[in-house]
């Protein structure tokens, strides 16, 4: 396998351990890395650092405040640090930039001034913040996605949303060009077998976990627990995995609706008893307003359950309505009971149907997507 000699421009290798396991696992299919990662604080140098001879890594405290809003001015200073801590910039075959703003700006000056093809990732942020506001900076943004060899998306719901918000005359441009690659999951819920299910789920155990907050919405799931605690036919009950800052007003909101008997707070829990908790349950429900991806998800299936998910967020569009589970809409607790019958319905068809399908969803497969993009890309520049 012919090596591949690749700068990866990474602002949030430091803020999430999933780029720290693609990196690792893409250390198998022959990629050697140079990871360029601009940090705010010295305290955040060498966070999530991987030990190999296959890998350089540049921390770099550059960022101030003040690059928030004088953005060109950022990615020129980044561009200058690149040049003088990697002096051989040219020997590469192509650049990754891991955000279409921070990184991808300064992607496209080393393109233009070395002749680099460089790959993109566009992340929520880039949107639903920085081109949302900075306005003025889109018509150069734009040019950054149309120079770019490969845009990627790690969900197609992320990608219909991105694609909604730019102009039509740079969709038309960009959309032959663009890959959706998605996440993957931990090798632990990979490593024990899921438990047997079949089609009798009563009492119904749902799972949802997540960060208790406005945006992962367990309110909502509240209201359902509570509207199906008054169905002759169902006896129902919740496990809730994660703490937030709306902890304390979930709680009471459970006292409000007499739900004490009926919903589990476990707080944050290690992989393996979250990994128990999915195996004694029956149905994970998360309603997100919004979601980039939603790993959670995944993580369940890979346990046989069937999923619950918010339509056109996240995980949607991966499979046909019914495979997996039931999209809904984020407030509508009708449509969400309503998904729970459909699932009992056929439940294990599709609990079979989520242990099949998460497999795909593991770090070597889609280190292997990288790789052929990567290959792809480095033979365009040839």
């Amino acid at each position: 396998m012919e090596t591949i000699n690749m700068l990866q421009l990474n602002s949030y290798f430091i803020a999430n351990k999933l780029h720290q396991k693609l990196t690792s696992t893409m250390l198998s299919k022959n990629v050697q890395q140079t990871m360029y990662i601009p940090i705010k604080s010295k305290e955040l140098e060498n966070r999530n650092i991987v030990d190999s001879d296959q890998l350089e890594f540049h921390y770099d405290y550059i960022l101030k405040k003040q690059d928030r809003f004088l953005y060109k001015g950022k990615i020129k200073k980044q561009l200058k640090r690149i040049e003088e801590k990697i002096p051989d910039i040219k020997e590469f075959d192509l650049i990754h930039a891991h955000t279409l703003f921070s990184d991808g700006g300064t992607a496209y000056l080393l393109h233009q001034k070395y002749g680099l093809n460089y790959v993109v990732s566009v992340r929520s942020a880039d949107i639903y913040a920085f081109y949302k506001y900075a306005f003025f900076h889109r018509p150069f943004i734009h040019q950054v996605l149309k120079h770019a060899s490969a845009v990627v998306f790690i969900s197609h719901a992320y990608k219909k949303q991105t694609f909604d918000v730019l102009p039509k005359k740079v969709v038309k441009a960009i959309e032959h060009k663009t890959k959706v690659i998605p996440n993957g999951i931990d090798d632990k819920w990979f490593e024990t077998t899921p438990i047997q299910r079949n089609d009798s789920i009563k009492p119904i155990r749902l799972l949802f976990t997540g960060s208790l907050d406005k945006n992962k919405n367990l309110s909502t799931v509240l209201k359902l627990v509570h509207s199906l605690k008054y169905d002759d036919d169902k006896e129902i009950f919740l496990n809730v995995a994660g703490d937030g800052p709306l902890k304390k007003k979930l709680m009471t909101e459970c006292k409000w609706l007499n739900l004490q008997e009926m919903v589990y707070f476990h707080g944050n829990v290690s992989i393996e008893k979250l990994r128990a908790l999915a195996d004694e349950s029956d149905v994970f429900i998360l309603p997100s307003y919004k979601e980039t991806f939603g790993i959670s998800y995944v993580e369940a299936m890979s346990r046989g359950l069937p999923i619950i998910y918010t339509r056109g967020e996240g995980i949607d569009g991966f499979f046909p309505e019914g495979v997996v589970g039931y999209s809904s809409y984020p407030d509508d607790v009708y449509d969400m009971a309503e998904s729970i019958d459909l699932i009992q319905n056929s439940y294990t068809e599709i609990s079979n149907n989520c242990i099949q399908e998460s497999k795909r969803f593991n770090w070597h497969d889609i280190a292997n997507e990288y790789r052929a993009l990567y290959e792809a890309v480095k033979e365009s520049g040839k």
